[in-house]
């Protein structure tokens, strides 16, 4: 019971107070089985948790977070409910010497060390992807897991990648339904949220679907929820899905959403309002065309009346002049793609194929 595993990570917890020293991250929780513990204003994730096989999982989105005295009960509660009731040993890496002696004053039993055989609860950062399979089978088999950091500055040193899929963390962490983001958050004093009414990627994800499939006006909290869920589409479609069938099943819930809908036609009289179901829409699509292998499907239309394929072009090349086009009279039809193939002669030869629209 998941709302029961929030109150007691909660127990005793009035306030967050995340102003530990450091900038954090944000969090995208996207797991069915995870779910956030913080959200400031707008949302974002600041703190969260999830169970994955028998195992249990508490990330933060700061080192700093993990040793703060301000933060004691939550991370007592923290160790405790991923111990799971087995009072066993508590492993923390030695580059979180604090979160340690926090331990020890509370009279934790835990020692400094890696991640080792006979340990309950293991601690660590994010900055590192070494023991990634380990962690997987150790989470899965019953143990639990203690981690923080953030990626925004791997973020701003590897500019055009994703931190939710290439960040190191994140490659231990995807497979829990938690990934650390490359945006900041902002350090601050929060109230931690339980289970009730709040953002979380598929619950807003479910309700979209569904409201868009009644065609019904989007109401609240959906319609409060729209620029985070667009966000968080675009980093979830970031993350890697051909060997994982629970990723793969949330692409193919957005490619029947686009599909079943349509993509929103947009001009100079026909614009787009931000934070509207529209914006949402054109987000997805945008994100899904990069992730698919046959994007053309997301607006495929009819193409009746359209010669048969393939279609075979001689064109005649002799030009001793200035550059020259061709037109070889063939129409592409709306939503779809063309592939080109040219023999190996003309390989490397400088021509150039432009198709207007």
């Amino acid at each position: 019971n998941l709302r029961l595993d929030a109150e007691f990570l909660l127990r005793g917890v009035s306030e967050l107070d995340l102003v530990t020293g450091g900038i954090p991250s944000t969090l995208l929780v996207h797991g069915a089985l995870s779910f956030p513990l913080c959200l400031d204003s707008s949302q974002r994730c600041l703190l969260a948790a999830a169970r994955y096989g028998r195992g249990r999982v508490v990330v933060a989105t700061h080192e700093s977070q993990l040793f703060s005295p301000k933060l004691a009960t939550f991370l007592l509660n923290a160790v405790s409910w991923l111990d799971a009731g087995r009072k066993g040993l508590v492993a923390v890496d030695p580059s979180l010497k604090k979160l340690y002696s926090l331990l020890s004053q509370a009279e934790v039993k835990s020692q400094l060390s890696q991640l080792t055989g006979d340990i309950s609860v293991y601690c660590c950062t994010s900055y590192g992807d070494r023991d990634a399979e380990r962690i997987h089978a150790f989470v899965a088999e019953g143990g639990g897991l203690l981690v923080g950091g953030q990626a925004w500055y791997w973020a701003s040193q590897n500019c055009g990648k994703a931190a939710v899929a290439k960040y190191p963390g994140n490659r231990i962490l995807n497979h829990f339904g938690l990934s650390i983001l490359g945006q900041r958050g902002q350090a601050a004093k929060y109230q931690p949220v339980g289970l009730g009414e709040h953002y979380h990627f598929r619950r807003a994800l479910l309700l979209f679907s569904t409201q868009l499939q009644g065609h019904q006006e989007l109401t609240e909290p959906l319609k409060g929820w729209l620029h985070p869920l667009a966000q968080d589409c675009a980093a979830f479609l970031h993350i890697p899905a051909h060997d994982c069938p629970a990723y793969a099943s949330l692409h193919r819930i957005l490619t029947k959403v686009l599909k079943r809908t349509g993509i929103p036609q947009v001009s100079r009289h026909c614009p787009v309002k931000s934070n509207s179901k529209e914006a949402v829409l054109l987000c997805m699509a945008t994100e899904l065309s990069l992730t698919m292998t046959d994007s053309a499907a997301l607006v495929q239309k009819s193409a009746a009346g359209v010669c048969a394929l393939p279609v075979t072009v001689e064109i005649d090349g002799t030009n001793p002049g200035k550059t020259a086009w061709r037109s070889t009279g063939l129409y592409l039809p709306e939503g779809h793609t063309a592939v080109i193939t040219c023999p190996c002669l003309v390989v490397g030869a400088g021509l150039k194929v432009n198709s207007l629209c």
